[in-house]
């Protein structure tokens, strides 16, 4: 049975490093509920955008718990620097070097053994500030 605190862990890693633990708790067909696409392909594109928009990356694991329906909650600060236009959001922002915070509350249902759906609340805009503010 998956855990709030391994699927917490290994989320931190994929995050900061695209470490591959966190997409092998996927069930093939996970709903993911933000893009609206299917499967662990769709978090290979997510990275993608990470790793040409942030260098230097970090996850600070603030919480994580199971929800009184079952589904895991993972509350998590990406930080980083500024250094590319991979992720959709930033536009035409030139990297700058900007220090970000990206804050998150990611949560996830199970059947037990593997993900199954994911949701997220993301501070996109707080991201989107620091960036401007140095002058991208």
């Amino acid at each position: 049975m998956l855990e709030a605190e391994q699927v917490a862990q290994a989320y931190a890693g994929w995050i900061a490093h695209g470490e591959p633990e966190f997409q092998a708790m996927m069930r093939p067909d996970l709903h993911d509920h933000v893009s609206g696409g299917r499967g662990p392909q769709t978090w290979d594109m997510v990275w993608g955008w990470i790793e040409s928009s942030f260098e230097e990356r970090s996850a600070e694991l603030h919480g994580w718990g199971r929800l009184d329906d079952g589904r895991i909650a993972v509350w998590v600060t990406l930080h980083g620097r500024h250094v590319g236009r991979g992720m959709p959001w930033l536009g035409d922002r030139a990297p700058n070097g900007a220090r970000i915070a990206w804050k998150q509350l990611h949560v996830f249902a199970t059947d037990g053994e593997y993900l199954t759906e994911h949701w997220a609340v993301r501070d996109d805009l707080g991201v989107i500030e620091a960036v401007d503010a140095a002058g991208g």
